[in-house]
């Protein structure tokens, strides 16, 4: 109490010193503690510690200030309220059980195993869930029925003609002591009670608190409650000793103690007082029926006896909650469906399936609705109920070519026609020479009854339906073959049409976006397949075939105009035979005019282009030009290349590529020198020819000790190059060595009686000396040692032989 004190009064001095909650020339007399925020508090204590006043200087400046007695009240129990939630939900726990002690992991939380099984149990969640709390709560006023005990503090403020304040605290012998009035009991009294017999005491000193017109009055509040001290035992999942604030109740402290255990009941946790039991808690109160009037507040020294449950049943099946739940004894079958929520919307509620431990055996009960409230429940019982089937008892069923096509119910004598007219009747396409009753018949299997649309509509027939009925009414286009015209060709948008009577060639063009700048129209071709009655017989004749002119603005003769398109027609639209896509190749290097050229005539060869081009430079290396050649892959050429890439491992992506570029060995020279020649290719689109600048080395490349480019130098020969690299490697293969010229021709060596034939060198040509293959020597060695076994055994064979 003096230490809270002590606080208190430091807190008030810096009410008036600290700047970070109140100005400096604030009265705090005048002050609202009430409005003062949590941070604003822990900021003032936090200043006090720093200052490290003793309590006689902090009470005289308090008092300086001007602090009232109330104002030291409020702020005290703000402090305590600070206090707990910074506790949050810790508890000075002074004993665990042993048994329990083995399923707390270190944050004092249950084994996942453990806690998975328990959230079976109805109202372990209650006690254990993230998102509800009863951890007890300080900054409430105390309710009316609070029992005042000893160490709880009250204040009396008096106001109005008279004014005096009074600080009281519950002594021992629980009274607390009024001056000039003496001592008042008020321990074990309700606070409703204590806040009137102190009212009436302060009357015989407070004359104008008596009488009509009153002009004093009395205001009786608590102080700091005294915290009080309760056990928790039994069947609990943390039992223990708990301190808790005085206003907390018997949730709060089965909430901190994590609620019964596997074994603990919710039905039957006993409050003890005095060795009394004062009241019997069913959980089940509060979470079926919201029913708080058992959430009794606790007393110091209260023992919590948390009994082993007496009956759990297992819930399973179409409940709204599954899951073991507790009963009482003299409890029904009835109850446990209420405390399970009823049944869910699939549930089939005539009947629920019992099973029953016998000790012995287990027996199985069928119970019916009428039942429900006379059949008792026992320990270890489960109840399951049923899904109802998926069968109805009254539907037939209408589908197709009707304006509302369901499900509708099967009433008394209802017959075809009614049902056609509930569905506001059949829609103006629909088929009206036949529909089709499907019907369950009584072994379960089924019929087909047909009947004439047409006659049901006008009356002259009727069918009477049953219960599970499918009626199919289908429209003139689910009778037919989907009805479709083609085009293809030059058009701007070809593909498949729905077909229209009376469709014309011009109008399906014209449904296709027009012709395209390179079509043909003066042969606009149609072919037509056999009508239904040449194809009953077997001839030659496979389809009809029409042509006919149509210009662009899609006019036609009269004679053309006419002609009528008929359902599967396919319409041709052909390319103009003088119509060639632009091509366009790409000069590049030492010419004049480097660029794209478009090829204008059929046969336009290399010498062309370059004369095209201006010629070459100056700097040109004639003999290094070369070309590239784009090489593009149809459609079923890549698809086929595809599908080998799936079954193929050694082949990858790259090979499969819808374009590339093949390099086209030329000699730019003999062209020059002889146009129209032999060398002189014509060019194709895509084509790119590279004139190359002057080149002055030669590289060598592979199985050399050195792989580097040289200087070109024309007296200096292949064996030359090869040295001034290091030399051949090991695993050189020397005869297969070649040169790789800048046109992208090559040369290989050449043997011959006096020896090895190298390649002649030019600028920019590469020399490369490839390796030779490995092989497995051990392989080789095993393969001898079987052909020289082979060759004993069967010289051996003739030696016996001739013997």
């Amino acid at each position: 109490m003096i230490r809270f004190l002590k606080t208190i009064l430091i807190l008030f001095m810096f009410v008036g010193l600290s700047q970070t909650v109140l100005a400096q020339d604030v009265n705090p007399a005048t002050v609202d503690v009430s409005k003062l925020s949590d941070a604003q508090i822990q900021k003032l204590v936090d200043e006090m510690n720093k200052k490290g006043l003793g309590i006689e200087e902090v009470i005289v400046m308090a008092r300086a200030k001007g602090a009232s007695e109330t104002q030291i009240a409020e702020m005290q129990r703000r402090i305590e309220a600070l206090k707990w939630s910074e506790r949050g939900d810790s508890t000075q726990l002074k004993k665990l059980d042993t048994d329990v002690l083995d399923n707390i992991s270190e944050k004092g939380e249950l084994d996942e195993d453990l806690k998975e099984k328990m959230s079976k149990i109805f109202g372990f969640q209650f006690f254990n869930s993230d998102k509800l709390s009863f951890s007890p709560s300080v900054d409430i006023p105390v309710s009316d029925s609070y029992t005042l005990g000893v160490g709880d503090e009250l204040l009396v403020d008096v106001y109005g003609a008279s004014q005096q304040t009074y600080s009281l605290t519950v002594m021992n012998n629980g009274n607390v002591n009024i001056t000039d009035l003496g001592p008042v009991q008020v321990a074990g009294l309700p606070f409703s009670k204590v806040q009137d017999k102190i009212t009436k005491r302060l009357m015989s000193i407070y004359s104008g608190m008596k009488g009509d017109r009153p002009n004093t009055f009395v205001d009786v509040s608590t102080g700091q409650l005294k915290a009080v001290v309760v056990n928790v035992i039994g069947e609990v999942i943390t039992p223990g000793t708990y301190t808790l604030p005085a206003t907390a109740s018997i949730f709060n402290a089965l909430y901190l103690a994590g609620g019964p255990n596997e074994k603990g009941s919710f039905r039957q946790i006993d409050l003890l007082r005095d060795g009394k039991i004062v009241a019997d808690i069913d959980v089940y109160a509060y979470l079926i029926d919201g029913k708080t009037q058992q959430n009794i507040q606790l007393r110091d020294q209260d023992v919590i006896l948390i009994r082993p449950y007496q009956n759990r049943v297992k819930v399973a099946g179409e409940f709204k909650r599954e899951g073991w739940f507790e009963a009482k004894s003299e409890e029904t079958l009835a109850d446990m469906l209420r405390y399970a929520g009823g049944f869910s919307e699939n549930a089939y509620t005539h009947r629920i399936s019992m099973y029953r431990n016998n000790t012995r055996t287990l027996s199985f009960r069928d119970v019916t609705a009428e039942d429900y409230a006379s059949v008792a429940i026992m320990n270890g019982d489960s109840i399951v109920a049923g899904q109802v089937i998926d069968r109805f008892e009254n539907r037939v069923i209408l589908e197709g070519a009707v304006y509302r096509p369901g499900d509708y119910e099967m009433t008394d004598g209802l017959m075809l026609s009614q049902l056609i007219d509930r569905a506001e009747g059949a829609k103006e396409e629909a088929y009206m020479e036949r529909g089709v009753i499907v019907r369950k018949k009584k072994d379960f299997t089924f019929e087909s009854l047909s009947f004439c649309l047409r006659d049901v509509l006008n009356g002259k027939t009727d069918m009477a339906l049953q219960k599970n009925d499918r009626i199919q009414i289908s429209s003139i286009f689910d009778m037919r073959e989907a009805r479709t015209i083609e085009i293809v060709g030059e058009v701007q948008f070809p593909g498949t049409y729905a077909y229209a009577e009376n469709l014309k060639l011009a109008d399906l063009v014209y449904m296709a976006g027009g012709f395209l700048e390179q079509a043909e129209v003066s042969a606009v071709e149609v072919s037509r397949i056999l009508n239904k009655k040449e194809i009953e017989s077997l001839t030659n004749k496979l389809s009809y075939s029409f042509q006919f002119p149509i210009d662009r603005q899609l006019k036609m003769s009269a004679e053309d105009a006419a002609f009528t398109l008929n359902a599967f027609d396919k319409v041709y639209v052909r390319r103009a035979p003088g119509f060639r896509p632009q091509a366009v190749v790409k000069v590049q290097g030492e010419v004049a005019y480097a660029g794209d050229f478009g090829v204008t005539f059929k046969g336009e060869k290399i010498s062309d282009v370059i004369k095209r081009a201006g010629g070459v430079t100056p700097e040109a290396f004639v003999e290094g030009a070369s070309l590239r050649r784009k090489h593009e892959l149809s459609d079923a050429e890549y698809d086929a290349k595809v599908a080998l890439l799936s079954q193929d491992s050694t082949m990858t992506n790259v090979m499969v590529e819808r374009i590339t570029y093949q390099v086209v060995g030329i000699d730019l020279v003999k062209i020059l020198n002889m146009p129209g020649g032999v060398e002189d290719l014509q060019l194709q689109d895509g084509d790119q020819l590279l004139v190359p600048e002057q080149m002055q080395t030669v590289k060598v490349s592979g199985a050399v000790l050195s792989p580097v480019a040289h200087t070109f130098k024309s007296k200096m020969k292949f064996k030359k190059y090869i040295q001034a690299s290091g030399g051949f490697s090991q695993s050189a293969k020397k005869s297969k060595s070649y040169v790789l010229y800048a046109n992208g021709t090559a040369e290989s060596t050449k043997g011959g009686l006096f020896g090895r034939r190298y390649p002649k060198l030019r600028p920019g040509c590469e020399v490369i000396v490839p390796e030779k293959p490995e092989f497995n020597k051990a392989a080789k060695t095993g393969m001898w040692v079987s052909i020289s076994t082979a060759l004993v055994s069967m010289f051996t064979a003739i030696a016996i032989t001739v013997r």
